[in-house]
């Protein structure tokens, strides 16, 4: 085979994978290419411990899911099945400490369209210097009662207490409570101490807005 030959070989196998490249790259800049490829969690754990599963009708239909409270190694998770026992969603807690668990959940109604699920978690205790434990309030959302619209929020504390060296000690205990506060027919998530309030709206896909007052 010439060298003539073997050019024009190359030249069609590169002009024949350009259009591909230009593919590539137009999707990877776009932003395409990551929606696209669902992302896989390869992490190896340990070890696995979790709560009872609870029965939830998360989309309103009858038929209820599950929902499981899981420790993986140091990790804090939730994580919800289907009637079928195949996982649909999970989501990382971020604790601060040991002895964290999630220690309550409420299903509510935010809007006519919109469920939410919150979920009161305690961060755990740190013993350093001091000794310091605190609680946070998380929610996920189900909108039009699809439960592929799940989507996680990670909310205020409403909970804290310390215990200085010295001995020293104080705890702050937040009212948590949904109201429509501008009367548009969509609750706010408030949580409030003493005379001053942090207010939560829900913005619709997952997404939540923040005032202080």
């Amino acid at each position: 085979m010439n060298k003539a030959l073997i050019l024009i070989m190359m030249f069609v196998v590169s002009w024949s994978a350009w259009p591909q490249d230009e593919r590539y790259f137009r999707q990877l800049f776009s932003g395409e290419l990551s929606k696209n490829k669902e992302k896989v969690d390869t992490k190896k754990y340990s070890y696995f411990v979790h709560t009872p599963y609870y029965a939830l009708d998360l989309n309103h239909d009858g038929v209820a899911e599950q929902l499981v409270f899981v420790k993986k190694d140091n990790e804090d998770w939730v994580e919800v099945f289907n009637s079928e026992k195949a996982k649909i969603f999970s989501y990382r807690f971020e604790n601060k400490g040991y002895d964290s668990d999630l220690f309550r959940v409420e299903l509510k109604t935010l809007s006519p369209v919109t469920s939410i699920l919150l979920m009161y978690y305690y961060e755990g205790v740190s013993k350093y210097i001091n000794f310091q434990g605190t609680s946070r309030v998380y929610a996920i959302t189900i909108d039009n009662n699809d439960l592929k619209t799940m989507a996680a929020f990670k909310g205020p504390s409403f909970f804290d207490e310390q215990k200085t060296f010295k001995g020293h000690y104080h705890k702050r205990n937040y009212e948590v409570y949904l109201e429509d506060l501008n009367r548009d027919s969509v609750k706010e998530l408030v949580v409030k101490f003493r005379n001053v309030s942090s207010v939560f709206v829900y913005r619709g896909a997952g997404v939540w807005q923040t005032f202080n007052q």
